[in-house]
């Protein structure tokens, strides 16, 4: 039987779903928030907590990243290791790949279900990479799989009366595929399942790697809108060219397979002149001249670019003058507020 919290986050729940019932039913117009990793810059990101205060502050959307189990589930998280959101050296101590890293999938959901979500620990080790977040050593949370989240969003749903939509994104395409799984054809089943499968139903697919939304779209025939993550080259988050698809050329090739980019907010935006006028790159009139969404990622109130002195000012850059449909953001709440008081403009 599904059960969306255990004893011990009963009472953050509680506090939650409080939350959910006094909030309205926002329409700010198409301007989309989209929650990244839930609300995560308030309770540990990809936890079905986080995805509840995200339905209760009003997104549009929920981001979920996805990587497979051993045995072939698709479970929330954002890395193709555990070390960084869980507690998996203390529970499998011994379970450390070749290269000393906890990879997903090596791990049955069994196994899986047995970890503790922590708010996300810093690249250096010690800490946490945002200080001011959620106490990291407060390991109150599970790791949930993709069914679980949908339970929770659809019964939401039902319960209170608005609908928020699935922004998907596939990782490690080619290293699943090594290792003899199929996330893609996995990803269409589930959905199937609970009636995503068209191109108007509330739910996006994104991925860095063009190769895997070729496949999803050609291959498998998917009619769900598609996004093409943009990011840079020598991040080396696949083997696909990034600069290549931000001239005008590729980004011609992304419109016969995708419906919109999410490019690195600093691809659009370089900076501001003296006047506080935005310098925005030609990525915004090639990607429009594509018919193409616009998703920017990553905004974060606590992690502000430097030509900006506030998240209401980077807001009022993107939306307004830049003109983006859409944000993904670590706190969707200010986000809301932000689009329902500038909704006139």
């Amino acid at each position: 039987m599904f059960n969306f919290c255990n004893l011990h986050i009963k009472y953050c729940f509680l506090i939650i779903v409080l939350l959910v019932f006094t909030s309205p039913v926002y329409s700010y117009g198409n301007k989309l928030v989209i929650a990244h990793r839930g609300a995560s810059g308030y309770l540990p990101e990809h936890t079905l907590g986080a995805a509840v205060m995200a339905y209760a502050s009003g997104a549009d959307f929920l981001e979920l990243d996805l990587v497979m189990t051993k045995d072939g589930h698709l479970i929330v998280l954002h890395d193709l290791t555990l070390n960084g959101t869980t507690d998996v050296e203390q529970v499998f101590p011994d379970r450390a790949g070749k290269d000393g890293k906890y990879h997903a999938v090596d791990f049955n959901l069994h196994e899986v279900k047995q970890l503790k979500v922590h708010e996300r620990s810093s690249r250096r080790g010690t800490g946490q990479a945002f200080p001011d977040r959620f106490p990291i050593d407060s390991k109150i949370f599970g790791v949930p799989t993709l069914e679980e989240m949908i339970l929770l969003v659809q019964g939401l749903a039902k319960s209170h009366g608005r609908k928020m939509g699935l922004y998907i994104e596939i990782k490690g395409h080619d290293f699943h595929r090594k290792h003899h799984l199929d996330p893609g054809f996995k990803l269409l089943e589930v959905l199937k399942k609970y009636g995503y499968k068209n191109n108007s139903d509330p739910i996006f697919i994104q991925s860095f790697d063009s190769d895997m939304l070729k496949y999803l779209r050609h291959e498998l025939k998917t009619r769900i809108k598609l996004v093409q993550l943009l990011g840079e080259n020598r991040w080396r988050l696949s083997d696909t060219d990034f600069s290549y698809l931000k001239t005008e050329e590729g980004m011609k090739e992304v419109s016969e397979y995708a419906d919109g980019i999410g490019p690195w907010m600093n691809q659009l935006v370089t900076g501001v002149d003296f006047s506080g006028k935005a310098q925005i790159t030609d990525l915004l009139k090639i990607a429009r001249n594509n018919d193409l969404l616009i998703h920017p990622y990553t905004f974060r109130a606590d992690r502000l670019p430097s030509y900006t002195s506030s998240f209401d000012e980077l807001l009022d850059l993107f939306f307004q003058e830049v003109g983006v449909d859409g944000i993904f953001t670590d706190h969707p709440d200010q986000a809301v507020r932000y689009l329902e008081q500038n909704s006139s403009n």
